[in-house]
């Protein structure tokens, strides 16, 4: 019989497609921890999640420990509003047959939380600001699908608010581009610029892509 708590586990976790990317991060017993992305292969009721194994993140001397470890999973889901889904779970078995996956066990509670509740996300990601032909270091330390916050050493750049700027950032191989959009704010607080930037209507996708990213990255753990 199906009890009220199992339900509701099950109705959370069912937001979850099978085939929909997942966010993991492993923790190992000596203390490292390594993010990949993996998917939803399947699950049985009450026993286990199958998962694809991670596509990258450790060698092959970490393989081994990867029996007990524990492993964060997150994911954006495909719901009404986006909801985020991150729970907690140990990794029960390697399997290898008919693909390499992890079994991994079905965890005690699974956390939402909805894209329409975090519109702007609290970053610190290493960017490059392009600005009349300088290529400057930054930092970001917010993203939303409309702008950003961005903080740069004073001396490094002379710039206004209302001028053009191009952001380049690059999360990985498979995240990264350039982000055009017009300088909003400018403050300067003891030496460093503290630059608001609005985009542009290009790069749509992109912008999407990495808020995503952003936004399933810096849900808390459960």
């Amino acid at each position: 019989m199906t009890t009220p708590v199992s339900a509701s586990l099950y109705a959370d976790l069912r937001l979850i497609d099978i085939g929909m990317e997942l966010f993991v991060e492993i923790h190992f017993a000596n203390g490292k921890t390594v993010q990949s992305r993996s998917s939803l292969i399947g699950y049985q009721v009450g026993r286990f999640i199958l998962i694809e194994y991670p596509n990258k993140g450790f060698s092959e001397a970490y393989q081994h420990m990867l029996v007990n470890a524990e492993i964060v999973v997150r994911a954006m889901t495909n719901s009404g509003f986006k909801d985020i889904v991150a729970f907690k779970s140990t990794i029960f078995s390697v399997v290898n047959q008919p693909i390499r996956m992890l079994c991994i066990s079905v965890p005690k509670t699974i956390i939402k939380k909805k894209v329409r509740d975090q519109l702007r996300v609290n970053i610190e990601q290493d960017v490059f600001i392009m600005h009349n032909d300088n290529k400057i270091s930054a930092k970001m330390l917010d993203f939303s699908s409309t702008g950003c916050l961005l903080t740069v050493d004073s001396k490094t750049v002379s710039i206004e608010q209302g001028e053009e700027i191009h952001v380049a950032i690059s999360i990985n191989t498979d995240l990264s581009g350039i982000l055009t959009g017009s300088m909003v704010k400018v403050q300067n607080i003891e030496g460093v610029l503290n630059i608001g930037v609005k985009f542009s209507d290009e790069h749509p996708q992109l912008k999407d892509n990495i808020f995503s990213y952003f936004l399933v990255s810096s849900t808390k753990k459960p």
